[in-house]
């Protein structure tokens, strides 16, 4: 064999050794490759397996608080939940929650602590993960009647249901589509006057007096009052003789209700005590805008007053420590935090409006450590003297008496809240907790429950979160 051939034949061995080992070095960079993606994905999966884990069991926890404050409202000697499942599945595993409620600073306030863990699927030790949360509650309650309306009468529609303290009404009460006032296991104490004649638009300086004919109470067949009813003048229980179910089951025959005027205020003792005068839009009182470095949280100074229309909505947090005087129109909503302020102890701050309240979105009043709320009223009126009148009556009160003045509306939570319009109409929608409605008219519409006053089943104080907090002792 010549050199030549031999020479080729060398470099063909060589050029094959060198692929093989190519190869294989390829080969166990991609297993390398292959093993360290599966160690990356073992261990993400089990990261993202375990951050599951831990929102579940801050979700089980949450679930906890939720339930230890039905269970409170129901019963404010209830001392919380041993542990508790909440789920038991092969997709999430088995949550439960476990919760204490020891007493806060006072008589008004409790703390609610729950625990909420994640164990495999059907194991009961060794949780995966566990997460802490502790509340503070407050009790708030409403002293006297907490419905209590004027000449314009109770009306309420769609499927409203009324519950919480007794109700009071001067002129008349029209219930429409399902609405209810009171429940079979919570029946209310209700009172009509039958003061609302004259009729007619213009009724003259009489008005309002009592009716010497027709039915203060009208109301549709699927309607209901629970409770004991006094009624002057009253003698129909049914829709019709042949409707076997009374709307009015145990109206108390030949009683005479109290003519009740609405619990009155001193306007000029409040306007005389003012210390401090501001713009209603000036970014120091205005919580709706954003201020560097407080964002949008705010303090009002006690004694205020505010010149122009107010808003505190989008993420307000705002904090009253006393009485306020609003020249224009309120307008609370969004996702507002109206919080009174512990320095007030049991004192009820008045926020006085001139003009209209509006309150909407999802926005909550946060009493104090004591329980103690806000009391919102408004002066207008469609007579002259608006908004300084001190007394309306005739047909300035039957016009103004259909004048929407307070509107509150939305998913919001008021507990112990007076909503008050001193001569005209207070409007209430969806559904929620309120301590008190005080109006000339007072209308009740929507498809919820409306919570009024001191009760729910156990008869005391609506218990609502004043404060959260998760727990990582």
């Amino acid at each position: 064999m010549s050199k030549k051939v031999f020479s080729r034949l060398s470099l063909g061995k060589d050029t094959r050794g060198v692929v093989l080992l190519t190869a294989l070095l390829i080969f166990l960079l991609l297993t390398f490759v292959a093993v360290s993606l599966a160690d990356l994905t073992i261990a993400q999966y089990g990261r993202t397996t375990r951050n599951v884990s831990i929102s579940n069991s801050l979700l089980t926890a949450e679930a906890g608080v939720e339930e230890s404050l039905y269970s409170l409202n129901d019963n404010s000697n209830f001392t919380g939940f041993a542990e508790t499942e909440f789920f038991n599945n092969e997709a999430q595993g088995r949550g439960t929650y476990q919760s204490i409620v020891s007493n806060g600073s006072g008589p008004n306030e409790k703390i609610i602590t729950t625990t909420g863990r994640v164990y495999r699927h059907n194991e009961s030790t060794n949780p995966i993960s566990e997460r802490k949360i502790k509340v503070t509650v407050v009790g708030t309650s409403s002293n006297g009647n907490s419905v209590h309306a004027g000449a314009g009468g109770l009306i309420l529609s769609g499927s409203t249901t009324i519950t919480g303290s007794s109700v009071h009404v001067n002129g008349f009460i029209d219930l429409q589509g399902a609405s209810k006032i009171g429940t079979q296991a919570q029946p209310i104490p209700v009172n009509v006057a039958n003061y609302k004649c004259p009729s007619g638009n213009n009724p003259g300086p009489t008005y309002p007096q009592l009716c010497t004919s027709g039915q203060p109470i009208t109301f549709a067949t699927s309607t209901k009052i629970f409770g004991p009813v006094c009624a002057t003048g009253q003698t129909s229980i049914r829709v019709a003789a042949w409707q076997t179910d009374p709307v009015i089951p145990n109206l108390q025959p030949g009683c005479i209700a109290p003519h009740l005027p609405l619990p009155t205020y001193d306007r000029n003792a409040h306007i005389a005590a003012v210390t401090t005068t501001g713009a209603g839009n000036n970014i120091t009182y205005n919580c709706s805008q954003w201020q560097n470095p407080n964002g949008f949280v705010r303090t009002w100074p006690a004694n205020l007053k505010l010149t122009g229309n107010v808003s505190a909505n989008s993420s307000c947090d705002l904090t009253i420590t006393g009485d306020v005087y609003i020249t224009g129109n309120l307008d609370i909503g969004g996702s507002a935090r109206i919080r009174i302020a512990n320095s007030l102890g049991t004192r009820r701050p008045v926020i006085m409006v001139d003009g209209t309240i509006t309150v909407g979105g999802s926005a909550t009043l946060i009493p104090n450590s004591n329980g103690t709320s806000a009391h919102f009223i408004s002066y207008r009126s469609s007579a002259a003297c608006t908004p300084n009148c001190t007394n309306v009556t005739g047909t300035d009160l039957k016009t103004s008496q259909n004048l929407l003045t307070v509107d509150v509306a939305g998913a919001g939570n008021f507990p112990g809240g007076i909503f008050h319009a001193a001569w005209g109409k207070v409007r209430i929608g969806g559904s929620g907790t309120t301590g008190s409605a005080l109006g000339q008219t007072i209308e009740l519409n929507g498809a919820g429950t409306l919570t009024f006053g001191t009760g729910l089943s156990s008869g005391e104080s609506v218990w609502t979160i004043r404060s959260y907090q998760q727990d990582f002792n």
